[in-house]
């Protein structure tokens, strides 16, 4: 297998109803995951980080794994190596810094578009599912009691939960950034410089099932995407996304957890 560059335009481009497609298929997915056997767990009487946790590491890795035998076939058919095809492009230092300071931005506005979901909730009638984890739901406070917070598995002490949740946001960075920026953003060429708000825009519309968070999403998917259009590397998102959900959901989780 020659090491040849891996060039955009190069790969098949998707139309409309190709783009639609590739979000949507994995969001009526994850429809079904988070709205069908979530709520049946639940009151199964499986606790709900739990529950969310199992079908969130279920339905990332089905995503990730479509991502990687997707761009391998791909990488066959251009002549190229599969670590090319997945964007494994090394950054001039000064390249990489930039693209980590537009991270971080990206970060801080969307953490500032947090305050606008409740208005969102409450103008389109968005109902939030109690089946759904505390950190997913903003209307329910940090420093909630026990059973508001963890209903059916009291946290402090709960140190288990470490390690299913890394899985759990390991397969969710990977599933991201390999499937929806790597995979169908190069084959969004075509439409140039809009190429990145496309992607970061159906990104954020991919999220049907927790569409209460469309203001932080958006934010965010906007800005990985356009980070990894300008550099043409999977690098930045994946240590970006790495770091901040480290620091938002892990760091969250062992406080916690320590009690």
């Amino acid at each position: 297998m020659t090491s040849r560059i891996f060039k955009w335009e190069e790969t098949t481009q998707l139309s409309i109803v190709g783009i639609v497609l590739a979000f949507m298929l994995p969001s009526a997915g994850g429809f079904v995951i988070f709205h069908l056997i979530l709520p049946a767990l639940v009151d199964a009487g499986n606790p709900v980080l739990l529950a969310y946790s199992y079908v969130g590491i279920a339905g990332l890795f089905s995503i990730l794994a479509a991502g990687l035998l997707l761009m391998r076939r791909e990488a066959a058919a251009m002549g190229i190596t599969l670590t090319s095809r997945m964007a494994f492009k090394r950054l001039p230092l000064r390249r990489a810094l930039i693209a980590a300071a537009i991270i971080v931005i990206g970060f801080i506005l969307a953490i500032g578009a947090s305050p606008l979901v409740v208005p969102l909730i409450n103008a389109v009638g968005l109902t939030i599912p109690d089946y759904m984890p505390f950190f997913l739901n903003p209307t329910i406070s940090p420093m909630a009691e026990m059973e508001v917070i963890s209903p059916g598995l009291n946290l402090v002490g709960a140190y288990f939960l470490l390690p299913l949740f890394g899985v759990f946001l390991l397969f969710n960075i990977l599933a991201e950034e390999f499937y929806f920026r790597a995979w169908i953003l190069p084959k969004l060429a075509k439409y140039g410089r809009w190429s990145w708000v496309i992607n970061g825009t159906m990104f954020a519309l991919y999220h049907t099932f927790q569409l209460w968070l469309f203001p932080v999403l958006i934010v965010a998917s906007l800005t990985f995407a356009f980070v990894f259009y300008w550099t043409r590397s999977v690098w930045p998102g994946l240590i970006g996304h790495l770091f901040f959900n480290v620091i938002i959901t892990m760091l969250g989780l062992v406080s916690i957890i320590a009690g």
